[in-house]
């Protein structure tokens, strides 16, 4: 998977020593299971994602203590990436029918794709580590960012006010985590992705959406938001058992 690629320059070949960037790859990754190990107590079938969390956490651990060689650190951290959403995924589709045996259901193609895709995480990271390949490259934070941001307040925005409103918001936030944003072009831009959305959703699809804000939509978005900071007590109660 990295053929073709210079060696990293530290911590690679028999000679492989601590580095401190190993030692916080190893706990964000290990803080990551252990937050996916959490949730697995919230749902009714937990053993595999279970077990996948407890073994990407050792891994984790392994790594920051300098156990693991890290020889080619984008395979191994992708590979334990791919892993972490696998059992996300595992986690969220747990309580759909069709999550054990060969009963099938609508959690069949989710537990599929999930076994899948931490097959391949896991191939990966091993080859991460028995391979030589270059170091990970400096990240930026606010694209990425920006761009799940924009997801959440259409989400949040298009019940109170309507599909006009919220696909125009949500496409210059997201355009806004790019460094080559130009207002203008941006502008035009938004206006006719939202007239696409229009003639796609609503004139070919005929597809109920409401286009412009209700009358109290202000209200609909505080209440929508307060039933999310409910849900959220009464999870955090039930995994307390308070």
């Amino acid at each position: 998977m990295s053929e073709g690629v210079s060696p990293s320059p530290k911590g690679t070949g028999s000679g492989f020593t601590f580095r401190t960037d190993n030692f916080a790859g190893g706990i964000i990754i290990a803080l990551l299971a252990l937050f996916l190990l959490g949730c697995t107590f919230l749902i009714t079938s937990p053993m595999v994602p279970r077990v996948m969390a407890i073994l990407v956490a050792v891994v984790g651990v392994a790594i920051a203590a300098g156990l693991v060689p890290v020889r080619n650190p984008r395979d191994l951290y992708g590979g334990l990436a791919l892993v972490l959403m696998a059992t996300l995924a595992l986690d969220a589709a747990a309580e759909l029918p069709g999550q054990r045996g060969f009963a099938f259901g609508p959690g069949t193609a989710p537990r599929l794709f999930a076994g899948l895709l931490a097959a391949l995480g896991g191939a990966v990271a091993v080859i991460g580590i028995f391979t030589e390949g270059p170091a990970i490259e400096k990240y930026k934070v606010r694209g990425p960012s920006l761009v799940i941001i924009s997801i959440l307040l259409f989400a949040a925005l298009i019940r109170p006010f309507g599909l006009i409103i919220s696909t125009y918001l949500a496409f210059i936030v997201s355009i806004l985590g790019s460094s080559e944003m130009r207002w203008l072009e941006s502008l035009i831009a938004a206006a006719l992705m939202t007239i696409f959305c229009w003639l796609l959703f609503v004139i070919l699809l005929n597809l109920p959406f409401q286009l412009w804000p209700q009358p109290n939509a202000a209200t609909i978005l505080f209440n929508q938001f307060a039933d999310i900071a409910k849900n959220a007590v009464l999870m955090f109660q039930k995994a307390t058992g308070h």
